[in-house]
């Protein structure tokens, strides 16, 4: 092989060399949103945030039922799934709703209508931490079969926007081979911010 030729060859395979190696460092330094990061890298929610609006008219009540999905998808962030019959499916450890308003409000009530699972036709408790805007409301307790609605008082955010996150402390596995990501704990029937 002539020298300009192998001389060619050696630059050729330092590039891919250097290609390779930068590969690797982007494999083990991954710079990407938090969101990302906690969902896929660190494995520390089961809940992947969606891009959605969370365009809500304050004192209106979201029905999480096939006749009000349109109003729901532009509230639900993630961690829900259907709707199915009356509500929608909590999934994984958490789901989490977006309201953004443009109506004035200097307090709020807000409202959620939950039912705990069954599992082999028996009642499996619940208790679901409420947390807004990064600050934890309440802890309630879904024991029966039966709806429960709860009401809880909260400052309106300064921006009219609030990140809605329920936290499920008891959330099982349906079935033996369900993943991690797939838990089960609560069905979402309704939810709504009214002003006070």
């Amino acid at each position: 092989m002539s020298s300009p030729l192998r001389l060619a060859a050696y630059i050729l395979v330092g590039l891919l060399a250097l290609f390779e190696l930068g590969v690797l460092w982007l494999m083990l330094h991954p710079n990407v949103p938090a969101d990302y990061r906690a969902y896929y890298i660190d494995k520390t929610t089961t809940c992947l945030n969606q891009p959605v609006s969370g365009s809500y008219t304050l004192g209106t009540t979201v029905r999480f039922t096939p006749e009000d999905k349109d109003a729901a998808k532009r509230i639900r962030v993630c961690g829900l799934e259907g709707p199915t019959g009356d509500g929608n499916h909590a999934v994984g450890t958490s789901a989490r709703l977006r309201f953004t308003y443009a109506e004035p409000a200097t307090a709020l009530t807000l409202q959620l209508a939950m039912v705990a699972i069954q599992k082999g036709g028996v009642t499996i408790p619940q208790r679901v931490e409420i947390v807004a805007n990064g600050t934890l409301l309440d802890t309630v307790s879904l024991n029966g079969p039966a709806p429960q609605q709860f009401s809880l008082p909260l400052p309106a955010p300064a921006d009219s926007k609030l990140e809605l996150e329920l936290r499920f402390l008891d959330a099982v596995q349906m079935g033996p081979t369900d993943p991690d990501n797939r838990l089960r704990s609560i069905k979402l029937l309704s939810a709504a911010l009214l002003p006070t």
